[in-house]
């Protein structure tokens, strides 16, 4: 198996950096730009020996309308625009993004500085659209208080869930990546009771537990998602982490990887727009994604060919 970008597998950490970036115009590919992206993730590596107390890691994804310039006809099968979902209720807006930078890490200060440099080296070629600084929030909860990615893979199973493997064999190592960012209802949330939030969750709040099928409405957040297909759940891995600033703006900044596109539109599409039962998810009522962008990250060494 070809080798992952460092930020794809690994726990969840402390700090990340989340950068969206869309090609400046009449501004052309060439060889500076693609030694740049390809050198990414040694430029991460440095950062990590240089302070390994703080496990920095990263991911570069690039975008459908980006993908030909860099790597010309050769692509991965699924590879495409972030889903525009037919009948949709609440928003899934898609952003126009060509490039992710996903740093994360135990020290902010240094994603801060690599993020600076990265975007800077950049710039000829790149404007950010979108930057995102995101925490861990107590035990790897929302701000909504409850726990963020109770369903995630775990172990071996992560490299099944997340990575490309031998189905395409060119891009195996390689991920899917959706990114969404969620602004939080925060004083509507926290007037609802208990009770009432864990119903639009599904989960209990405090110990983290699936509520049972008669205590779960066919609209809370859990359900929508949890997708059967030939008799096993459809899953990504998620890497999604809260953002804001007291008395601002706050939310989640949604982050997946899997091995295929189609796990993710079809939670997504469930969430917000009506499906055989009718219904939508009720956690979108207290928060609404304000962006979204979809993106391939290749293996080291498919990032590292552009440089050849």
């Amino acid at each position: 198996m070809p080798t992952p970008q460092s930020g794809i597998l690994p726990a969840s950490s402390a700090h990340a950096l989340f950068v969206l970036l869309r090609r400046r115009l009449g501004r052309r590919v060439d060889a500076t730009l693609r030694a740049m992206l390809a050198a990414i993730p040694d430029r991460i590596d440095q950062v990590a020996l240089e302070a390994p107390e703080t496990l920095t890691l990263g991911s570069v994804g690039i975008g459908a309308n980006a993908w030909g310039d860099l790597f010309g006809d050769a692509r991965p099968q699924a590879l495409r625009g972030f889903p525009r979902i037919p009948g949709a209720i609440h928003p899934a807006p898609s952003t126009d993004a060509d490039l992710l930078l996903h740093l994360r890490g135990e020290r902010c200060d240094l994603l801060y500085e690599l993020g600076e440099r990265l975007v800077a080296d950049l710039a000829e070629w790149f404007d950010p659209v979108e930057t995102t600084a995101c925490f861990r929030y107590r035990d790897g909860r929302d701000l909504t208080g409850f726990v963020e990615g109770t369903e995630n893979p775990q172990g071996d199973e992560r490299v099944a869930v997340a990575l490309v493997g031998q189905e395409d064999a060119d891009w195996a190592g390689g991920s899917y990546t959706h990114v969404q960012r969620y602004v939080h209802r925060m004083n509507e949330w926290q007037k609802l009771p208990v009770k009432q939030q864990e119903a639009v969750i599904g989960r209990t709040k405090d110990t983290d537990e699936e509520l049972s099928d008669d205590d779960k409405p066919l609209t809370a957040h859990v359900r929508r998602v949890e997708i059967e297909q030939d008799g096993e759940e459809l899953e990504i891995l998620r890497q999604s982490m809260p953002y804001g600033m007291p008395g601002g703006e706050k939310g989640l900044l949604f982050a997946s990887y899997c091995r295929t596109p189609v796990n993710f539109e079809k939670m997504l599409a469930r969430m917000v727009s009506p499906t055989a039962d009718g219904r939508v998810d009720h956690l979108l009522n207290y928060t609404r994604a304000v962006s979204g962008a979809a993106f391939f990250v290749p293996s080291r060494e498919v990032l590292a060919s552009l440089s050849s």
